[in-house]
């Protein structure tokens, strides 16, 4: 596959409709606390689906005045604005969650680029299995000037002993039935790997059904102002790893523990 298979393409393209105009099918769910400059051009990639079923939620949270002023002035009628005092993303996702009245939660972060068929996409997949819980989509990895300097294409695989080792999903590019989330008590918190600890939960349901896809979902921005790959975030892991353990004491858990420990010391940015 080459990169112009993933070719993302901001244009005009053919609106697809639901058969229930009234309740959105999707609940687009973006958090922000600051615009590094790449915020209106993520709002537009949104805006400009060709899949007309969804709500867009924003939850500015622990922002500047000028900030929620600047998103509030985009005058959208799906677009859902929210504005919380508490600077932590698993509070403000959870918020999100809770506001949404989407089927579906399609996450989505204020530095990458929606591709502009994602929305119909992620349709189609469920609807070729109304048992789909997760949709677990692929990306295009661009810079902070947004070049294309790779991809991460997602294939079918045992994600549940994945997880054991190495985060098998790109939270940004996933779709998850609302219901789902709500049952497993939300995101539980973590300052920079809430999505990690909700895999690691859902990990241990049986009746969770996951579909991958290599469609791209979004361009996925690697810049100097992410917390990816920080100590903390994989500090956060590890401890996920070692309450698991403790819960439940097993040698592949223990080795979990072990391997995450090893990732804080030799792995993680200083």
């Amino acid at each position: 596959m080459t990169l112009s298979d993933f070719q993302i393409i901001m244009g005009v393209a053919e609106m697809v409709e639901v058969e229930d105009a009234q309740t959105p099918f999707f609940s687009v769910l973006m958090c922000c606390n600051r615009d590094d400059g790449y915020l209106n051009q993520a709002i537009e990639s949104v805006l400009a689906q060709n899949f007309s079923s969804f709500e867009f939620i924003i939850v500015l949270n622990r922002c500047t005045d000028e900030l929620y002023d600047s998103v509030a002035a985009i005058k959208d009628p799906r677009i859902v604005l929210f504005r919380t005092e508490i600077g932590q993303l698993s509070f403000n996702l959870n918020f999100g969650v809770n506001s949404a009245i989407g089927t579906y939660i399609v996450r989505f972060d204020s530095d990458d680029i929606c591709h502009v068929d994602r929305l119909a996409e992620s349709y189609k997949i469920i609807q070729k299995d109304l048992d789909t819980d997760i949709v677990a989509g692929s990306c295009r990895v661009i810079d902070a000037l947004g070049n294309v300097v790779g991809v991460r294409v997602l294939r079918e695989e045992d994600w549940r002993s994945k997880i054991t080792y190495s985060n098998p999903f790109i939270h940004p590019a996933m779709v998850i039935r609302r219901d789902l989330i709500l049952s497993a008590r939300g995101y539980l918190g973590g300052f920079q790997s809430e999505d990690y600890d909700l895999w690691i939960r859902l990990a241990k349901r049986a009746d969770v059904k996951c579909v991958f896809t290599s469609f791209p979902m979004i361009d996925y921005r690697i810049s100097d102002f992410q917390s990816k790959g920080s100590r903390q975030a994989y500090a956060e892991v590890a401890s996920y790893f070692f309450r698991e353990f403790l819960i439940e004491p097993g040698f592949k858990k223990l080795v979990s523990v072990f391997f995450s420990v090893f990732k804080v010391f030799f792995k993680s940015k200083k």
